[in-house]
């Protein structure tokens, strides 16, 4: 029996580990670790979250991102470096360049894959993901602080 990526399994494309009551959060809670969704593009809704925050904070380049979301030296025996490169690959892109929010569903969707997914999720699905994201006050607001109209997300 072929079992699906936990990642696919969980509608949560980026392994989200448990953390917060999410929109979209599957009502029966059966994985400890990792969040699970509804739909995938809840899944990408928290994600673009995460990462808006991560922007704002100042984690505003691949390296950055990378070396926060998959640290090295963890108790998951990260692969940071092999990682980065994927990602820096996929977009076409130095890993020390400056992510744009704009460009975030792009970049989910390759870290989807490199968690796992493996083609599961598409890039409407993430683009989705933002949009719904782009839909609450609090994201709209950290949207201008970093320059950027939610319209520009899509």
């Amino acid at each position: 029996m072929n079992r699906k990526p936990r990642n696919v399994e969980n509608n949560n494309p980026l392994n989200i580990k448990e953390s917060a009551d999410w929109t979209g959060e599957r009502l029966l809670n059966l994985d400890a670790t990792f969040e699970e969704f509804k739909t995938p593009e809840h899944g990408f809704r928290a994600g673009f979250i995460i990462l808006l925050q991560y922007l704002e904070r100042g984690d505003n380049t691949i390296n950055t991102i990378v070396n926060k979301w998959a640290p090295s030296g963890t108790e998951e025996k990260n692969h940071t470096q092999a990682y980065i490169d994927y990602v820096a690959g996929k977009m076409q892109m130095s890993p020390s360049e400056y992510v744009s929010p704009a460009v975030l569903p792009e970049l989910m969707l390759h870290m989807s894959v490199f968690e796992g997914s493996k083609g599961h999720f598409t890039i409407e699905q993430s683009r989705q993901g933002a949009v719904l994201a782009t839909k609450e006050k609090f994201v709209i607001a950290r949207l201008n602080r970093l320059g950027e109209m939610a319209e520009a997300i899509v």
